[in-house]
């Protein structure tokens, strides 16, 4: 499992830790960042940028809380930092606290960074080392084993204060105890899965996890009495975690053909790699910490008020406070061994296939070197480190910003104006924003510049203050302008978000035409229709009429020639 893992649902695309990673250890795909973990250096500074709090880091506190419920004897060496990251009333009662928790014994890791110190002054004495770069920081010795193979010579043999102090408390108190470092550095998870570390250590917990179990068992700060810190004369190691820090443990006045200088922050350091790479340089001693401001600065530390500035004061107040004290630690007097050897991590790359860079450029519409922006907002530097980064499978193409942008507009632009459809967008004062072709043919603005012109006086319509005031949509009402004679169905759509009024007219003057058009052959028909009905009705009472004198005549006619049968033939 990944030390830094990213929650899929919380990336969003803003690419800003692709950005602030100095070595482009993060990939992305489908949508989502990823570490690339044999590129990654665990500096940390993705979970610093990232504004969706999308990175979390592995955490080994249950793996710690099984230890404590199995009744191991769980010893700890708390970074000398601590003093700096937590609030003042936990910071006092660090210790108390830790072993309330379940923790048997605690030490600070400057205990391991005394004989760290004391083997760089040997090594510093045998003036054997061209150049010599301090190993306390796992993430310095990571850049230099991945990405400065030809250094690693220049890195001091030796393993760093937390593996030290480990082998010391294994030492003194036996090899079967459990081991757990405390402290403000992501990358000392990464170390300690290190084989050549002898696995002496069993976990890392960082002072972020260290404040959450804190704040889930405050019940266990009731009653706590302050505790002191088991001291050594030569504690001035606490200094450690500040930059120049390893320095001020050394006695450099005794220590000639070098140069003594410390740098602190990614980009500080790599600078000075490259020119220890690209150029004769010789006798310098160099600490190194990926962090600006040292350790105080680290990635898994908690921010007190007052920032690095108010961590340092109380760092330094309380390494001066104790450095004086004659109190020491039970030690053995063992043979340690304290040497490390560095390896070439780096990866081999396959040899960059200049036209495939090319082509990919051109995808994105850089024809030539104007194109190229190399505006960063990818996260790579120039347009071409991106391009190369899809040709290695790291970026997606679209991630360049302007050019999607350049697209979408392109696109949209393209909808807009092939339309059929007038698309006028006003402000909340009505001044036109934006109007597309059809509109301005619709209305014979073709060759005007209507852009900033209020509304009113292209168009009349009461509609559009309605719209407004009462912020509603009127959609796919019907209207007539009568200073063009023509008739349109419109919808005025509001664009809250945006303080925009869209106005999409679709022109059906025709189509009125022709529904009048209609409309009056109907009511011709009907009055044309009317007047045959009430033709035919005359004519059939003109007809009934007649029908009814010429019946009443033959009816009498009838009725007399009968009457003459009755008479001739005597019946009645």
């Amino acid at each position: 499992m990944s030390i830094i893992q990213f929650k899929k649902a919380n990336c969003k695309n803003c690419y800003k830790c692709i950005r602030s990673c100095s070595i482009k250890a993060i990939g992305f795909e489908s949508e989502q960042a990823e570490i690339i973990e044999d590129e990654c250096i665990l500096c940390g500074k993705c979970l610093l940028v990232c504004p969706q709090n999308a990175k979390r880091v592995r955490s080994d506190i249950e793996k710690v809380k099984k230890y404590i419920e199995n009744k191991e004897k769980v010893y700890v060496s708390l970074a000398p930092s601590f003093i700096s990251a937590f609030r003042k009333h936990e910071s006092q009662k660090m210790i108390p606290l830790l072993k309330q928790l379940g923790f048997f014994h605690i030490e600070e890791t400057a205990i391991g960074a005394i004989k760290v110190s004391e083997e760089y002054e040997k090594i510093l004495t045998e003036k054997k080392m061209t150049n010599m770069i301090s190993s306390a920081c796992p993430t310095i010795v990571s850049l230099i084993e991945k990405y400065y193979p030809e250094l690693i010579k220049y890195i001091a043999p030796v393993v760093s204060p937390m593996i030290a102090h480990a082998k010391i408390m294994q030492a003194v108190y036996g090899s079967e105890i459990k081991i757990v470092f405390i402290g403000p550095c992501l990358s000392k998870k990464g170390e300690y899965h290190d084989l050549q570390n002898d696995g002496v250590i069993d976990a890392v917990i960082t002072f972020e996890e260290l404040q959450r179990w804190i704040d889930q068992d405050k019940h266990k700060l009731d009653n706590i009495m302050e505790e002191e810190i088991e001291e050594t004369e030569e504690m001035i190691t606490r200094f450690y975690p500040t930059p120049g820090g390893i320095i001020k443990t050394l006695n450099t006045a005794e220590i000639e053909n070098y140069t003594f200088t410390s740098t602190d922050g990614i980009e500080r350091c790599i600078n000075i790699l490259d020119c220890l790479r690209d150029n004769d340089i010789k006798g310098y001693f160099i600490e190194m910490n990926a962090c600006v401001g040292g350790c105080l600065g680290g990635p898994c530390t908690n921010l007190i008020n007052g920032g690095l500035l108010k961590a340092s004061e109380n760092l330094i107040k309380y390494a001066q406070k104790t450095t004086n004290t004659k109190k020491s630690i039970k030690t053995k007097d063992t043979n340690i061994n304290l040497y490390k050897k560095f390896i070439n991590k780096s990866k081999i790359n396959k040899e960059i296939d200049q036209e495939a860079i090319k082509e990919i450029l051109y995808k994105t519409g850089k024809f030539t070197e104007e194109k190229e922006l190399n505006c960063g907002a990818c996260g790579y530097s120039t347009c071409r480190e991106k391009a190369i980064a899809v040709y290695q499978q790291k970026a997606e193409l679209h991630m360049c910003l302007p050019y999607m942008r350049e697209r979408a507009e392109s696109i949209s632009n393209i909808i807009i104006n092939s339309t059929p459809n007038g698309i006028i967008a006003i402000n909340q004062d009505y001044y036109i924003q934006e109007v597309n072709e059809s509109a301005l043919k619709l209305f014979g603005l073709k060759n005007q510049n209507i852009i900033g012109r209020h509304l009113y006086d292209i168009l009349d319509c009461s509609e559009f203050e309605i719209a407004k005031e009462k912020n509603r949509n009127i959609l796919n009402q019907k209207h007539y302008y009568e200073q063009y004679d023509i008739t349109v169905e419109q919808s005025i759509l509001n664009i809250e978000e945006q303080q925009l009024i869209i106005i999409i007219i679709k022109d059906i003057t025709q189509q009125e035409q022709q529904l009048q058009h209609i409309h009056q052959v109907r009511t011709d028909t009907i009055e044309i229709a009317q007047k045959v009905i009430n033709k035919q009705m005359r004519v059939a009472q003109e007809i009934a009429s007649l029908l009814g004198e010429t019946t009443a005549e033959t009816k009498i006619t009838l009725s007399n020639l009968k009457n003459l049968f009755l008479a001739e033939t005597g019946d009645k």
